[in-house]
Parts: C-alpha cells; structure tokens; sequence
C-alpha cells in the first residue's frame, strides 16, 4: 500500500495539469508620478501563476490571486499541456482590496475553443477541497511558477496554523511550504488531488511562514463574481470591546457573555439591523459568542471570531442577530452586505482613477494612493494638513499643476483642496465639472480652495462644454477589462 507521502506526490502530478502561468501587461498602480498624473501610465509586465476550474459546469475558468491580474491591461495564460502556447483571457472579477486576494478570470472564447483542441477534448481543472476541517499537520504540496519557471513548481510542507481574521483582514491558512514570488495564485493541494486554497504570500524574514487563501473564500465570492466585476465578502461592519464581569453587570448581563458595540458603522450590516453603542452580541446565526468575540462550536474546529463569522455568510442573504440591550434579550434579522466606506478610499485599480485637466491643473478626488503619493513628495502627512476629518465623503484635490499654465501663473500648488467653483460649494469631480459648464461670470470661472486661495480662469463656452471627467488611458493590443 502507497503511504500518504506518495500518494499526495501522484495527486499534486496530476493536478499540475490544471495549473498554468499567467502573463500580464500593465500599468504599475504604485507610481507616484502616475498616481498624481494619471494622464501617463508607467507600463509594466509580471508572471504570476492560477489554476483551471469549472463554473457552474463550463470549463476555461482560472482561479487566482488579485494582485496577479489588478491594472493589467492584457493577459495570456500558458499551461503545461499546450507547450509554451500563450492562450488570452479576460478579467472576470476580482477582489481588488486584496481581502481576500482572490480574482476569476476566463479564457476568451477562441482560446478555450484552440485550449480544448490541444488538449484532447478535455481541459483538465481542479476540484475544491475542504479548507474549514483541515488539521494543522495536513501535508500539502503548493504548486506553481516562481519566479518565471517555464514549467509548474512543486514544494511541500504542512499546514502548520490558521490565523484568525480581524476588522480589516480575512482568516488564512498558515504552511512551511515553500512561496515564492510567482507563486501567487497557485493552488495548495491535498490528498485527493483538492485545491484547499490559493498560494497567496509568505512573511519576509520569516522562517517557513507562508499564507494560503482558504478555498472557502472563492467557494462563497464565485457565485457574485459572475455578476459583480469588484467583488466583496460580506462585513459586520462594526467595531467591538471583549466583554467583563464589571462592564456585565453594568449592562444588565446575568452572564458575561458577548461582546459589546462600540461602534456601528452607519449603512453597516449592524447598523442597518439597528443595532446601537453598548449593545451586547451573543449569538450570529445561532452560534453562541463568547466574551473574546470567538463562535462557540465544535473543539475540533479551528477559532473563528465574530468577524469571520459574518465574511462565512453570502451577501445578500438573511442573518440572525441575538443581542441584548439593556439587560433584554432581542434579535434582529438583516441581510449580509459588504463594508460601508467610513474612511478615506483606497483606489487601486488605475482604470477607475478619474481626472479632470483644467488649464494646467489635474484634479482628483483623494485616494489613500493619492495622500500617500502627496505625503511621499512633500515629505509631510497630507492627510493631517486637511481641514477636517478626512473621511469617504468626496474631496477635490490638486494633484499635478503642468508648470507654465494658466494654474501655474495663479499659485495653485499639489495638495490645495478645491472647495468652491463661482461660490458653488464642489466636493466631487462631478460637482466640479457641472458648476463650470453653468457659470455665468463674463466666461469667468472662480476657483476656490479650502484655505482661501483664489484663481480666475478664463474660457469660452466651447471649452466649458468640453470639460469632462476622464479615466486613464490603459492602452494595449488585447483589452483585459472585466465584464
């Protein structure tokens, strides 16, 4: 009889026939020239790696990570077996905040149809395994293409712990398996030939410390990634305290059980079911919490806390709430919906980086890429320099004045906040561009900033009428817009 080790040895064989390279052309989302003007793009190419799956029983799907296929504007896929063989696929939705990192892509239609003829007729693809009961000590084998190998890597190792999610991450799978750069997005197998999760990261400095994306994830985002190209797990979308005897007691608690609101996000999950500060939760879909806010359930399954808990249930379906106010036992029901904005955007993908180019100036709305771009150059926290708490609510900023314009001339600078366009109050480019087309000054335009600068422009109503906001221009032969 075959041990263990060698049977997963001939399973992770078979399984390299699912996996391929991905190849992609870009535009680098992190330069700080392009992120302030992102009129010009700075072009880039990578290799990560993915495997085939079947959706919904329709073959030439490939899972991966997102930060293998964000801001790529042309993709090709090559597998082991079709030789070096370059097949183009399309972006069919991702999650581009990287929590999870997880993106489907799909073959082109002609690709798949050349891919299944050099393949026999049969395209192979993996199966997804079970990543909610694997044991620490599983062994498993990571499969992919560091560093731009032309054929599939395999290393092996175990699964050695689970780390937890939290208000901002996702939960993962911990391996000594080796990951490598180009690693990212192939599959973890175990024995049977199952993908248990995506191949996403390993800790810099560490010691054999690499993280697996649990194939849960995709498991539940799959289904809305077919109809959603930016898609998002579910979010309580509150912030909590470990409960106490003493804060128990204060609260009308006979048992220090829950854990209680500090802060529901208004449009949240919690808010909407109306939930309120000092509220205790006690039970999320019939599990009990514990004070820490961990699920009280089976030994033999790993913790999960609260946050996790609520990222495990579909958007859109119905959730039970148990949670006392006051000391009175109360339930509520609400649907599961992804995190509100509360705080300033993250904007990763470059095509939704819109501009507007007024006579010199480019104007954006900020961005977390934007602040830290603004931060970078100036060597400050632009974030601290802005009057009020910035928060998701639009604001306008300069982000690039084209030296010798008309912007120039007046002294508008990167980083000036615009807050008026002929004393009409602007937040968003929208605003901006809806208050030049109606002004009615003598072809004046009135610019204001947040601390008081001025700047008159002058324009006739063809170039008022023209005005628009712009998205950059992702350029390339074979377009990998998602659907």
């Amino acid at each position: 009889m075959a041990n263990l080790q060698d049977t997963l040895a001939e399973d992770s064989r078979r399984a390299m026939l699912a996996v391929v390279q991905i190849h992609a052309y870009g535009f680098n989302h992190t330069a700080i020239g392009s992120i302030l003007d992102p009129r010009f793009l700075e072009p880039m190419t990578w290799r990560g790696s993915g495997f085939l799956i079947r959706v919904n029983g329709k073959d030439g799907y490939v899972l991966t990570n997102a930060n293998v296929v964000r801001n790529a504007a042309s993709l090709q896929v090559m597998s082991l077996m079709t030789s070096e063989e370059m097949f183009p696929a399309d972006i069919v939705s991702m999650v581009s905040t990287l929590e999870p990192d997880i993106a489907l892509i799909k073959l082109t239609e002609s690709a798949l149809d050349h891919f299944r003829g050099l393949c026999d007729g049969q395209i192979p693809y993996l199966d997804f395994g079970d990543s909610e009961h694997v044991q620490r000590g599983t062994d498993v084998k990571a499969i992919g293409y560091p560093f731009g190998m032309m054929e599939p890597n395999m290393s092996g190792g175990a699964i050695s712990n689970f780390i937890a999610g939290d208000l901002e991450n996702a939960e993962r799978l911990v391996t000594d398996a080796a990951i490598n750069p180009g690693n990212s997005g192939g599959p973890a197998i175990v024995p049977g030939g199952y993908a248990i999760g995506i191949n996403t990261s390993v800790v810099v400095d560490a010691d054999n410390i690499g993280f697996i994306t649990p194939i849960e994830w995709p498991r539940i985002l799959v289904p809305q990634m077919l109809k959603n190209p930016d898609a998002r797990l579910a979010d309580i979308g509150a912030m909590f305290q470990p409960n106490s005897e003493a804060n128990a007691r204060y609260l009308g608690l006979s048992h220090v059980d829950g854990v209680i609101t500090m802060r529901a996000h208004p449009g949240g999950m919690l808010d909407r079911a109306g939930l309120k500060h000092f509220d205790v939760v006690i039970g999320i879909d019939g599990y009990p919490i514990d004070r820490f806010g961990s699920l009280v359930r089976a030994k033999d399954l790993r913790r999960r806390n609260i946050y996790d808990a609520v990222r495990h249930i579909p958007v859109g379906k119905k959730v039970r709430i148990d949670y006392i106010r006051k000391g009175k036992l109360k339930r509520a029901e609400t649907e599961a919906i992804p995190a509100p904005h509360i705080d300033v955007l993250s904007q990763p993908l470059i095509t939704k980086r819109r501009f507007i180019e007024f006579h010199g100036l480019i104007l954006q709305e900020l961005s977390l890429e934007i602040a830290s771009a603004l931060s970078a150059q100036s060597g400050t926290d632009f974030l601290a320099t802005i009057e009020g708490r910035p928060t998701s609510d639009p604001k306008l900023i300069v982000t690039f004045v084209m030296p010798g314009s008309p912007a120039d001339d007046l002294f508008f600078a990167p980083g000036s906040v615009i807050s008026e366009v002929n004393e009409v109050p602007v937040q968003s480019a929208e605003d901006f561009v809806r208050a030049v087309k109606t002004q009615t000054r003598d072809a004046k335009v009135v610019v204001q900033t947040q601390l008081g600068g001025l700047g008159v422009f002058h324009m006739d109503k063809n170039a008022c009428r023209a005005l628009r906001v712009q998205t950059p221009p992702m350029h390339a032969g074979h377009q990998a817009n998602a659907h």
